[in-house]
């Protein structure tokens, strides 16, 4: 084998490809942010999970127990279950308050605690020491027997060279920055990989041995259960298969440890890409686990079958089983499949621990000795050479332990890292954990963890007297680590677990239970279960905005500092912040250097350093208490104004939903305070205008303008009402819209008035018309009469003048038939027929026919631009009515000047058309101006004065105006201004006055 596989070749171009994947992760993976993809390989992140342990040690477990190594993987399925509450929960508080390992959660939790943080660091870090040694240990076990005795490389250890490399890797795509809330594109990339590679390695050799060496599942299994001993791996609390305690011993364990080691916590947590992804690995994790342990049992029973009895060699016979049948394919695919394994759980494990070592042992000393201008390179190298310093540990660690199951090694980091468990989830859930508490708990859990777990280990390896575990120290029989206090009949482990966690619980309990908390455990009790603040809040540092960017260049890459400055203030200059704007940024610039430093530390920093003193800051938090005082009477006041006027006020949130209702809306609407409330904004209006207006209403909301206009209110028992509604939104400090608040003015009365005033005005209009019109009729009729009367009398006998007579009536008839034809056709209703003219058409004729008329009475009638091409959609023969009763008008004024000159021209302005008639003649006075439209009123001796009043009422229908420049001596000028063509018009209008 070793003389035709160059494994080191092999392994060396693993470990490029790794760097190779992470940096391109690192490089485009902002271009390749698919939100499935994100969630895939976060999803197959936390399956770091599965280290050499899984890839080694379950199948060595289950050679030697049987069923036992289910236990590693059902307690995490059944964990995952709660993921949707349970880890949601914890990812929403990590991320609030920029937590990054789980020591800075915990110390985090219980009052930003540093020396609880820093024993966390210690016992995690110790705790987890084996099991990064248990995963270079399978990288060596496993490269010496790829090698063989008879290797030249067979002395070669590449253990050094693998963990050197590691160290590198996680320095690079790990430890660039402080920052690690950041996404870590390639690293995360790379372990996701690692999981494809691991899970693929384990099915193909679990295919090798179930199909290529037996004849599948039945045929292993029916062998094993005819034999006499293997038999009894099949059952459960039978030697030498686990017992019950042991399993729900090993399930609890492997609960708290698939979320609590701090690989899992930092890719589970700290890493998570977003919250939904939680409900994706809630069941994709579970499956994962599934798919490597499937040929778990095959492949151990498969051993036993080939190899006979196994025992200290068990774990290596995944390895073993290839290497025996000459499959020296297989037998590579095995050792990257195990490579794989141990190589992300060592890096990220590295890169975590290394965190806790930075910001909960280095800084404190650090921060000790209030070298702040060292904070930030002081914790940056100690977090890359803490990489170095565990991976090396755990090297030296695997140098000199002796031979021991990987599970066992494996196991008591599990159980190590348990004793967290109390403090983060009854930190999670009750509000009364204190600080002293959790140190209480965890000192305790950790002391039994060592003395029943470690030290019967190290009575088994011939470092301490075998007297220790058989008659307890000083013989007191009742210390004895594997039966404490009496208690007997369990297995090491499962009596370990009980006494650590039984301790561990019952002291954080009772010393939370016996002590107070502080106010910053309050207040961080708060934060974290989610419930208010009980009893006085703590009074915070303040800082200045100057204070802030001294401390951003201390503490922040200058790269990041302007960005991060920018966000704190998000868009307000210094001088608009207020006192409760600074606090708010004092607690954001906390968690951006938690972020980086750890809860503990950023705030020893902003406290010790560049901050007011504490009677200075309760002397502003006394002012801003006394500003809150008076703004609740302001409340107060402008309360009392909204519920004392009486218009409708009322409030909505977001989706229009009514909040409050004042006094006077309740009356108008018939509605009690509690009916108002299941009401909308648009539910006061009848059916027809929420159809009308509703639509706009909800658009203007949802842009965030106000928006104003006549509505009909409708009341509980159905009566309608003429109303104006106004609708203003309420917004937040980013100018979210909250809601919005709306005030319905009835104006039933006003309107009522407003009818009474028109029909006022009708009458009066018409009383003018009367009189108008009798004025106009009068003189016809004087001249009707008296010829009648002579014509009756028999007094005229010459013929001639009895014919001038009867002319005399005739033309006083038509003079009569023509004002009541003008006054028909100013009342009736008109109906345009519109089309696109070009106007010159229209004009031409009509100035032709008026100019004859012009000379007639010395007046000159020019025009201008009347070729044009000027468009307008209009109704020609009305529009030919219009412009001959404005020339008529004018040569009318222009007829007593001397070089009497009217001038017609054609032009555009904007969108609309422009027909404008000059003239020079007498103008119009001012007080004539006002009135020149109303009906039956003119200067002139002769008409009807309805000329100028029926122009108005047709250029109203093209949707057109009239402008009038006039003044006495200096002539007139009207303008008649119409939409272009394209543009709508006016179609028909009804105008009836009687």
């Amino acid at each position: 084998m070793s003389a035709q596989t160059p494994l080191v070749g092999i392994l060396l171009a693993y470990l490029v490809f790794l760097f190779v994947i992470a940096a391109l992760a690192e490089r485009f993976g902002r271009r390749l942010r698919v939100a499935r993809l994100r969630t895939v390989t976060y999803v197959l992140a936390i399956s770091v999970y599965c280290t050499a342990w899984t890839f080694y040690g379950s199948v060595g477990l289950a050679a030697n127990r049987g069923l036992e190594f289910l236990t590693i993987y059902l307690g995490p399925a059944l964990i995952a279950l709660t993921w949707p509450t349970l880890l949601r929960k914890l990812i929403r508080v990590a991320k609030e308050q920029r937590i990054t390992t789980i020591s800075d959660f915990i110390g985090s939790r219980y009052g930003k605690s540093a020396p609880l943080g820093t024993l966390v660091a210690v016992l995690v870090v110790c705790g987890m020491i084996p099991y990064i040694a248990l995963q270079l240990k399978a990288v060596s076990v496993s490269f010496r027997m790829m090698m063989g005795p008879d290797s030249l490389l067979s002395g070669f250890d590449p253990t050094l060279l693998v963990a050197g490399t590691l160290a590198l890797f996680g320095i690079l795509f790990g430890a660039r920055n402080l920052d690690f809330t950041r996404e870590q594109t390639g690293l995360m990339t790379a372990v996701a990989v690692e999981s494809i590679v691991k899970l693929v390695a384990f099915l193909v050799v679990g295919a090798f041995v179930t199909w290529g060496l037996f004849g599948g599942f039945g045929d292993i299994f029916a062998r094993v259960a005819a034999h006499p001993e293997w038999s009894r791996l099949l059952t459960l609390d039978q030697p030498p298969t686990a017992s019950y305690a042991r399993w729900a011993a090993m399930l609890l364990v492997s609960m708290m440890a698939v979320m609590l080691l701090p690989r899992q916590f930092h890719v589970l947590v700290v890493q998570n890409p977003r919250e939904r992804d939680v409900r994706t690995a809630a069941w994709a994790f579970p499956l994962y686990l599934l798919a490597i342990n499937v040929f778990v049992l095959p492949i151990a029973f498969g051993g036993l079958i080939e190899f006979g009895g196994l025992v200290d060699t068990a774990d290596s016979v995944i390895l073993a089983l290839p290497l025996a049948h000459g499959a020296s394919a297989v037998a590579v695919v095995v050792f990257l499949g195990g490579f794989s394994a141990a190589t992300a759980m060592i890096v990220v494990d590295a890169l975590a621990l290394s965190k806790m070592i930075s910001n909960d042992i280095v800084l404190p000393f650090i921060l000790r000795d209030r070298r702040f201008e060292e904070v930030y390179w002081a914790s940056l190298n100690s977090t890359r050479v803490g990489i170095l310093v565990v991976v090396v540990l755990g090297y030296l660690w695997a140098r000199v332990e002796e031979a021991h199951l990987l599970v066992e090694m494996g196991l008591l980091s599990f159980i190590a890292v348990s004793q967290c468990a109390p403090a983060v989830l009854f930190g999670l859930y009750w509000r009364r954990g204190s600080r002293k508490g959790a140190f209480a708990g965890i000192s305790l859990g950790f002391l039994a963890w060592f003395y029943t777990l470690i030290v019967p280990n190290l009575v088994k390896d011939g470092v301490l007297p075998v007297g220790l575990v058989e008659a307890g120290p000083l013989g007191l029989t009742l210390l004895r680590p594997t039966a404490l206090l009496g208690v007997e009949g369990l297995d090491t482990l499962t009596h370990g677990v009980f006494w650590s966690l039984f301790l561990n619980v019952g002291a954080y309990l009772l010393v939370s239970i016996a002590t107070e908390q502080d106010a910053e455990e309050r207040s961080q009790a708060a934060a974290f279960v989610g419930v208010p603040e009980a009893g006085p809040a703590r009074v915070p540092a303040i800082l200045s905005v100057p204070e802030i960017e001294r401390m951003l260049a201390l503490y922040v890459p200058a790269d990041d500092a302007d960005a991060i400055l920018r966000g704190l203030l998000d868009g307000k200059a210094p001088r608009e912040l207020t006192l409760p704007d600074l606090l708010e940024l004092r607690i954001r610039l906390e968690r951006v250097l938690a972020a980086s430093l750890g809860g503990a530390a950023a705030r020893t920093i902003i406290e010790d350093r560049f901050t007011i003193s504490t009677g200075e800051a309760e002397a502003l938090v006394d002012s801003f208490q006394t500003m809150q005082a008076s703004l609740r009477r302001s409340e107060r006041l402008l309360a009392s104004v909204v519920e004392s006027v009486d218009d409708c006020i009322f409030t909505t949130d977001v989706d229009g939903r009514l909040i409050t209702l004042n006094p006077a809306g309740q009356r108008l609407l018939e509605r009690s305070p509690a009916a108002a409330s299941a009401l909308s904004s648009l539910d006061v209006l009848d059916e027809g205008d929420r159809r009308r207006v509703g639509p706009a209403i909800v658009a203007a909301v949802a842009a965030g303008a106000p928006w104003r206009g006549a509505v009909t209110g409708l009341t509980r028992s159905g009566r309608r009402f003429p109303a104006h509604l106004a609708v203003s939104c309420v917004f937040d400090a980013q100018r979210r819209v909250l809601g919005t608040v709306g005030v319905l003015r009835d104006l039933t009365e006003l309107v009522a008035t407003q009818q009474r005033l028109i029909q006022r005005d009708k009458l009066a209009s018409l009383g003018e018309m009367a009189a108008g019109v009798a004025h106009e009729i009068r003189n016809p009729l004087g001249g009707i009469k008296m010829a009648t009367n002579l014509l009756s009398s028999g007094v005229v006998e010459d013929p001639r003048i009895s014919q001038e007579m009867a002319q005399s009536i005739l033309a006083g008839i038509t003079e009569i038939e023509t004002i009541i034809a003008d006054l028909l056709d100013y009342s009736r209703e008109t109906r345009l027929d519109c089309q696109p003219y070009a106007l010159g058409r229209i004009l031409s004729p009509v100035v032709d026919a008026c100019a004859a008329e012009a000379r007639a009475r010395g007046v000159a009638l020019a025009t201008r631009d009347l070729d044009r091409e000027v468009m307008a959609s209009v109704d020609g023969q009305r529009l030919r009515q219009v412009v001959a009763n404005v020339i008529h008008n004018a040569v009318d004024a222009t007829e007593r000047t001397p070089g009497g000159r009217v001038e017609v021209r054609l032009g555009d302005r904007g969108d609309g058309v422009v027909i404008e008639v000059a003239d020079n003649g007498v103008g119009i006075r001012p007080e004539h101006r006002e009135k020149i439209f109303l009906p039956f009123y003119t200067t002139k001796p002769t008409g009807t004065g309805l000329g100028m009043p029926i122009v108005k009422k047709l250029m109203d229908l093209h949707g057109g105006e009239i402008e009038i420049d006039s003044a006495p001596g200096r002539g007139t000028t009207v303008r008649l201004v119409l939409p272009a063509a394209g543009r709508p018009a006016a179609a028909e209008i009804g105008v009836s006055e009687r």
